[in-house]
């Protein structure tokens, strides 16, 4: 099961309940595999964009000479605390994308993390994705015991 939280846990498994109980009410969807294909695609493109943008980014570091050939990539992608999406989640919208951007969260998805429904565009968001971090986040800078 691919959920992100317990509480889509507990959806999936009471709509099983719902079908073990009626399993009249289950209706094959002979379209959602072909959604599913072309998200797929859709989210491959997608990343191939990425790939093409990480590409120019390096190319303009190295054009201006900089040492950090990743200087342009890391603007914006320090992945924001549990503390301040909560914190963000009081501001009115303009506040949370001024403060979203100074705080170097830029390529986050600021819907994913603020709107209660998450992000709409899913798969197809050019902004990144990833659990804010807090308590129980692994980032990969941290030192691993072992």
């Amino acid at each position: 099961v691919a959920c992100k939280s317990i509480d889509e846990v507990e959806a999936v498994l009471k709509k099983l309940e719902q079908y073990r109980s009626n399993p009249d009410s289950f209706f094959y969807d002979r379209d959602k595999a072909k959604r599913e294909k072309e998200a797929l695609e859709k989210k491959r493109r997608e990343e191939g964009k990425r790939k093409a943008f990480e590409a120019r980014m390096v190319r303009k570091a190295k054009r201006e000479g900089l040492n950090d050939l990743e200087f342009y990539l890391r603007q914006g992608s320090e992945l924001p605390t549990v503390e301040i999406v909560q914190w963000l989640r009081t501001l009115p919208r303009e506040e949370q994308m001024k403060e979203w951007k100074e705080r170097e969260h830029s390529q986050h998805c600021l819907s994913y993390h603020l709107d209660a429904t998450g992000c709409k565009r899913d798969r197809a968001c050019a902004f990144l994705h990833v659990e804010a971090k807090g308590d129980n986040t692994f980032v990969e800078q941290d030192e691993v015991a072992g």
